[in-house]
């Protein structure tokens, strides 16, 4: 027993000092529960289990090329993407930096006009009055056509000339009512009676707005804008009916 025991003591001392201990590895994780497939029924193909955590991975069509995502760095700010050019028809309205294609034979490209589409009314244009009288030289027992342009606040308007008077009336000076739209615009057609003076005319227009109340039945003319433009009546012909 004595000499076990001296033996060991001499073992130790031979042995020497050993180095500081290094840091404890952690301990390995617990086993996770094992996952055991689910029963499948006769005739059902197996389930397919799938991990949640990994990133989705974008199908691609048999033989196509898949398209490359662009990657960017930490920290750098991603280039901005072209916006494309807007194109507008001629029958819609467009704007004056648009180009229109015109539906033709040959497709050709045009620029519109800088206050927005052919039908729109330039904005220093909506105030002023217009009267246009077609055609300018008419003849006796003929009609002539009116086109008017009033101020939007106008609802109505008044084109009077010596040209417009009838048969068998003492008045030289007749005036014919004209209803307008929502922008001012109107046109109707008038009668050059065959009693008519051959000669120079003038017809002159007169924007009004009519407001009327309702109880006292009163009405309101407001004028708001003034117009005229010549007009020449020629001699009656047979054979104007025969151009």
């Amino acid at each position: 027993m004595r000499l076990a025991i001296r033996i060991a003591v001499a073992a130790v001392l031979t042995a020497g000092p050993s180095g500081p201990a290094g840091p404890a590895a952690p301990p390995p994780p617990p086993p996770g529960p094992a996952r055991t497939p689910a029963a499948t029924a006769p005739g059902r193909a197996p389930a397919v289990t799938v991990d949640v955590d990994a990133a989705p991975t974008p199908a691609v069509a048999p033989g196509a090329t898949p398209t490359p995502t662009p990657m960017t760095a930490p920290g750098a700010t991603p280039a901005p993407m072209a916006t494309p050019t807007p194109v507008a028809s001629a029958s819609s309205g467009a704007t004056a930096t648009a180009t229109a294609t015109l539906s033709t034979r040959t497709d050709h490209t045009v620029s519109l006009p800088p206050f927005g589409g052919r039908n729109t009314i330039p904005p220093w244009l909506k105030k002023v009055p217009s009267l246009r009288v077609l055609p300018l030289w008419p003849r006796q027992a003929s009609h002539v056509r009116i086109f008017v342009h009033c101020p939007p606040k106008s609802n109505h308007a008044l084109i009077g000339s010596t040209a417009f008077n009838l048969k068998g009336s003492r008045r030289l000076y007749r005036e014919v009512g004209l209803g307008l739209s929502d922008r001012g615009l109107g046109h109707r057609a008038a009668s050059i009676s065959y009693f008519a003076l051959p000669g120079f005319h003038e017809a002159c227009l007169k924007c009004v707005k009519v407001t009327m109340n309702q109880q006292t039945r009163i009405r309101r003319i407001r004028v708001l804008g003034r117009d005229s433009t010549p007009l020449y009546v020629r001699r009656f012909s047979i054979w104007q009916f025969f151009d």
